[in-house]
């Protein structure tokens, strides 16, 4: 176990250390350093349906103050054994600075079950979303397209490691809102240790590239996820 361990140890080390000569390549504009915590339970209702429930606060400006919070939910349905649609609401009360501001998306997603490559399993994500906030003066519609590749590590498989890349565009203009293009990229990696058939917690590292006014700023982000796989009763 004490070699295991160590192994998921490097790999995710290694892994942030090559992140980090990417970001250290780009420029920066006010970079933050960022801590993002989520609880996810994905339940099985039936053969077919399913439901998902998300809570994720994250803290901004060194981690010193929490910025904002989603809490997203979400029914969804099974349409092969390797594609299940979801339709759901978020709430995200943004607390960061003065006051509160009220953020409500509308979202709708495909989960995909990708093929075996080797040891390693992959999944993709194509969710897109419709967001209002004040002041925008209309909704903004929202693409976000993810690919995710992990493994297990060791022989009792409770040890893996895991990457992912997700990018999100902005399909139109919204007044005193988002413009239309590139919003941003989040580039993950990191170790996951399952505890029991249910629950399973992931840590690792991200990197933010997005949009912020006139610029784009890299953001170092430093995650941590509470996995629940809650079976068919």
């Amino acid at each position: 176990m004490h070699r295991v361990t160590c192994r998921c140890a490097t790999l995710c080390l290694s892994l942030a250390l090559l992140l980090l000569s990417v970001v250290d390549g780009q420029a920066q504009q006010n970079p933050d350093r960022q801590v993002w915590v989520q609880g996810l339970a994905l339940g099985q209702l039936s053969q077919n349906w399913r439901s998902h429930i998300e809570v994720q606060p994250r803290w901004f400006d060194d981690g010193s103050e929490l910025g904002l919070t989603i809490i997203r939910y979400a029914l969804g349905r099974r349409l092969t054994p390797h594609v299940t649609a979801f339709i759901g609401h978020a709430w995200v009360p943004r607390t960061f600075g003065e006051g509160v501001r009220h953020e409500q998306r509308i979202w709708q997603q495909l989960s995909i079950a990708g093929p075996s490559l080797g040891a390693w399993s992959t999944s993709g994500r194509l969710r897109v979303e419709q967001r209002w906030l004040d002041p925008w003066d209309g909704v903004s519609h929202r693409v976000r397209m993810l690919a995710r590749a992990q493994r297990p590590v060791g022989a009792t498989k409770r040890w893996g490691v895991w990457a992912y890349d997700e990018l999100m565009v902005t399909l139109d203009d919204t007044p005193q809102g988002p413009a239309s293009g590139y919003d941003r990229n989040r580039l993950a990696g990191g170790v996951s240790r399952r505890l029991s058939p249910v629950v399973s917690v992931d840590a690792g590292y991200l990197w933010e590239r997005g949009v912020f006014g006139a610029g784009r700023r890299n953001d170092h982000v430093a995650i941590g996820v509470l996995n629940l796989s809650l079976p068919r009763r």
